[in-house]
């Protein structure tokens, strides 16, 4: 079946995106997937909070979600090229990414913090510390994580790592030193790598995570109603936090 989306994800016709979605009968959402708490792919399995959001969100407009995989590289040239609807999967909103598509409102505010081996957490309490030509600054490729080491720590020896997924390991074999990252990943990797922790108490920036959303106006609309009603529940918020429990 032929797709009536444009080159940058505007319907060809008068039909809007959220009606095309509802008739089809799927969501596509994309996820970059190697994001925990948010969304992580093991094998063929998909687990995380903005999963479980993105199945209840197709589950309101009544159709069946299809997760696309794409990657923080290739997430915006991915939107522009409509490969999915909506991306989730704690996508920061920046002004790169809001120039191309919309945004919903933000379910979730926090900001970039230290990752360190635990016997390094004095050695990188400060930005001074990290942002110095001695130090193996290690970023996954393609997201905010590299874009901040990039422009707020240009000292440092940055390494740059393909996934966000076994960069943690790079750390804790001693061939980094410090990750820029969230400070929800920061937590969750402290829980689950024994050798590795926080260095920062708090944040060096603030951001806010939302879902990207195609252009259309009524599919927008939808979200954000959506989202506030969830958001005044408590289940998003419940959500992030069963997904930051360890697993046995």
């Amino acid at each position: 079946m032929s797709k009536s989306y444009g080159q940058v994800g505007q319907l060809s016709d008068s039909t809007s995106r959220l009606n095309h979605i509802q008739k089809n009968g799927v969501l596509r959402i994309g996820i970059p997937s190697d994001y925990a708490p948010f969304a992580i792919i093991k094998g063929d399995s998909l687990s995380g909070a903005d999963i479980r959001l993105g199945r209840a969100l197709a589950s309101a407009m009544g159709v069946k979600p299809v997760f696309v995989k794409t990657s923080w590289a290739n997430l915006a040239k991915d939107m522009q090229s409509d490969a999915f609807d909506i991306a989730l999967g704690g996508i920061s909103i920046t002004p790169e990414r809001a120039a191309l598509a919309s945004f919903s409102i933000s379910y979730h505010s926090g900001g970039k913090t230290f990752l360190c081996r635990r016997t390094d957490s004095a050695r990188f309490s400060t930005v001074e510390a990290v942002n110095n030509p001695g130090v193996r600054l290690i970023e996954n490729k393609g997201g905010t994580n590299e874009a901040v080491a990039r422009s707020l720590f240009s000292t440092a020896v940055l390494q740059i790592y393909p996934d966000n997924i076994g960069i943690f390991n790079e750390i804790v074999a001693g061939r980094a030193d410090v990750m820029v990252t969230d400070d929800t990943e920061a937590d969750l990797k402290a829980l689950q790598y024994p050798q590795l922790c926080r260095s920062l108490p708090g944040t060096i920036t603030k951001s806010d995570k939302a879902l990207w959303i195609q252009p259309g106006a009524a599919l927008v609309s939808f979200v954000n109603n959506w989202l506030q009603k969830e958001l005044a529940a408590g289940t998003l918020q419940q959500w992030l936090k069963e997904a930051m429990l360890p697993v046995n």
